[in-house]
């Protein structure tokens, strides 16, 4: 069996020799070009470098090197984003406008704005008016960043917070259904207490008619014996004024005339016109 003479690929002396060969070529690696000094031409004693070891040589080498790198960092200078602020490259990706410095300077100008416009904030809320019960005293700045004070002390602060806590138990105002005037419902008709005292009084009227219909009549006057025709009036024997109570005993009906004329004058003091 025939045993190949060449080093294999993973061998690391053959390793930087071996040059792709196209299709249909041999695979074989390439020394024709690696033979010579890249500098000056002559046999080199190592084919794993690219000069002869020469003094020269290995200076020239090393500054074409150092000429290709630094054309290299020109092109890729020239073709770098440049910072918006200083003009020079970012060397960040393009979709960003400041380097690292500019971006930190631009940073702490703007946390240092943000710093000012809170302690602006907080001066201008420290001359609001105490939220206290009877209390207009500027609040004052906090000791606590970052929290805007609403009273002066704790005194206020304590009485707001009683007020609060008696509204939440004291009940909610609603409006009359008749007046609709807002307030605490304390009856089974959802009314106001002058709209309940106001039904009672019309209650106590219509009750007061009917007993005194039912005891004394109520279709002529009492004084001029005139048809009412239910235009009748309740009036008293014995003015209120004059310490008459209404009572079914001390009620009459009487018409608009005898009312009128009659006014605050006892029965023996009045005497009724008659037409």
């Amino acid at each position: 069996m025939l045993q190949c003479r060449f080093r294999t690929r993973t061998d690391p002396r053959t390793f930087a020799y071996f040059k792709p060969a196209p299709f249909g070529r041999s695979l074989m690696p390439d020394t024709t070009k690696r033979a010579v000094c890249t500098e000056c031409r002559g046999p080199k004693p190592r084919p794993d470098r690219n000069t002869c070891g020469a003094p020269l040589c290995r200076e020239s080498a090393r500054l074409q090197i150092q000429a290709r790198k630094a054309r290299e960092a020109a092109r890729a200078y020239r073709s770098a984003p440049t910072c918006e602020r200083c003009e020079k490259p970012t060397g960040r990706p393009a979709n960003v406008r400041y380097c690292h410095a500019c971006d930190a300077d631009i940073e702490s100008l703007r946390a240092e704005d943000e710093r000012r416009a809170r302690r602006r904030e907080r001066e201008e809320a420290a001359k609001n008016p105490c939220q206290g019960p009877d209390c207009n005293n500027p609040v004052g700045l906090s000791k606590e960043k970052g929290r805007t004070r609403h009273y002066c002390s704790k005194k206020c602060a304590k009485a707001a917070e009683y007020v609060r806590a008696r509204d939440r138990r004291a009940p909610v105002p609603v409006p009359c259904p008749r007046c609709s005037a807002p307030h605490v419902s304390k009856y089974a008709d959802g009314v106001c207490r002058s709209c309940q005292r106001t039904q009672r009084t019309i209650a106590r009227r219509v009750t007061l008619k009917r007993a005194v219909r039912e005891q004394h009549g109520g279709s002529h006057c009492f004084h001029c014996a005139t048809p009412l025709g239910g235009e009748e009036i309740l009036d008293h024997l014995v003015p209120v004024s004059r310490g008459g109570l209404s009572t079914v005993d001390n009620m009459r009906f009487v018409c608009e005339r005898c009312n009128a004329s009659k006014k605050d004058q006892l029965i023996g003091e009045w005497t009724p016109a008659i037409a």
